[in-house]
């Protein structure tokens, strides 16, 4: 990470052009951040990778810029810039794309944030496990206007998608979402609501159903517990689940369990999950029956201490479909880490590592 203190007049012409006040000044709260990663790596299947020999890369830049105005408030700018992928086009350096826009004002109790950012529904709302009726809208290349106010220990926020290529100005707002999440001593809640829209942009990850969701959570004889309801206004379906986690000494045993009602939701939801972690060892175990289907996986990893760590695991369904992995990842110092993979499995992302299907030896840098 590169960091650069700006006392120049690139920063103020940033913060005159973001805001028409005028009052921002250099001053040592002026910053420009600079990150990136590069990734090199080889693969032995076609699937998943954009270059048919086996061979990919990629290289970002992300940026942050901040300034501390004179009246208490902070303007800050965060983007992308997509330097290769070789999925684009396959010739390095030739895409240059802008991605992950956001510009924010913010003070002590209020703020306001611009871009590709979270709804304010899935900003504050928490689940209580696998819960079929609270699928709110989640951003997946949406750009989102949310305002945000703390008062008492409480958060809140309002939110609308900007649809930018519609012509009309007056429909420019979609989906008005709202979101508020507190606590009042040892317990917890979580209230999100979002309107029924018929905004499309081919997200798979936007819903255009009216959502209300509330969730309530504490703490007793060691444990935490979440209790949420959720209600689809536009299908009819709710769901009513009750997730709580226990710690046994370096094991943390999690559970929940998912009243479904109405809609295509035929089946209740449940799930358990066990995860062990003491020194170099860390082992997961995780069983789902979602809507009738089982999955269950098993995740491990052992630190030898020397930079090197041994990562293995294995996930299988209920009509048998398996997939397992083995790897080894070593930290060559500096933010290089260089990986020795071998998968099986029918997609690009098997295990919790997300690993290519077949033989991967990548190196990656962060910067």
């Amino acid at each position: 990470m590169k960091t650069i203190l700006l006392a120049s007049a690139s920063m103020l012409a940033f913060s005159g052009a973001a805001f028409a006040d005028g009052h921002a000044t250099p001053n040592e709260a002026d910053v420009l951040v600079f990150t990136g990663d590069v990734t090199l790596g080889y693969n032995d299947t076609d699937q998943g990778i954009g270059d048919e020999n086996g061979f990919y890369w990629g290289a970002d830049l992300d940026a942050s810029m901040s300034v501390a105005l004179d009246n208490g408030l902070t303007a800050t700018a965060t983007f992308g810039l997509e330097i290769a992928d070789d999925n684009d086009g396959g010739d390095l350096g030739v895409d240059v794309g802008a991605g992950d826009f956001t510009l924010s004002l913010t003070g002590a109790n209020a703020g306001l944030v611009f871009g590709d950012t979270t709804s304010a529904a899935d900003t504050h709302w928490s689940s209580a496990g696998d819960m079929e009726a609270d699928g709110f809208s989640s951003n997946d290349g949406e750009t989102y206007l949310r305002g945000d106010v703390n008062f008492g220990g409480v958060d809140a926020s309002v939110s609308y998608i900007i649809d930018d290529e519609d012509g009309d100005a007056g429909d420019q707002l979609e989906q008005l979402s709202l979101g508020v999440a507190g606590d009042f001593g040892s317990v917890s809640f979580a209230l999100a609501y979002q309107e029924e829209s018929d905004y499309a942009n081919g997200s798979g990850d936007f819903n255009g159903d009216e959502i209300l969701g509330l969730s309530v959570g504490t703490s007793f004889s060691g444990a935490d517990v979440t209790i949420a309801y959720a209600d689809n206004g536009t299908s009819g379906a709710s769901s009513l689940g009750l997730k709580a986690a226990y710690p046994v000494g370096p094991v943390v045993v999690t559970g929940y369990y998912v009243l479904e009602d109405g809609g295509a939701n035929e089946d209740d939801n449940m799930g358990i999950n066990v995860a062990y972690s003491d020194g170099p060892v860390a082992v997961t175990l995780d069983y789902q029956d979602d809507q009738g289907t089982q999955i269950i996986a098993v995740d491990g990893s052992y630190d030898l201490g020397n930079g090197l760590t041994i990562l293995a695991g294995f996930n299988s369904t209920e009509d048998l479909d398996e997939e397992f992995y083995a790897a080894a990842s070593f930290d060559l110092g500096g933010g290089a880490t260089l990986l020795a993979a071998f998968a099986d499995g029918n997609d690009d992302e098997i295990g919790s590592p997300e690993y290519e299907d077949g033989t991967t030896v990548q190196v990656s840098f962060e910067f």
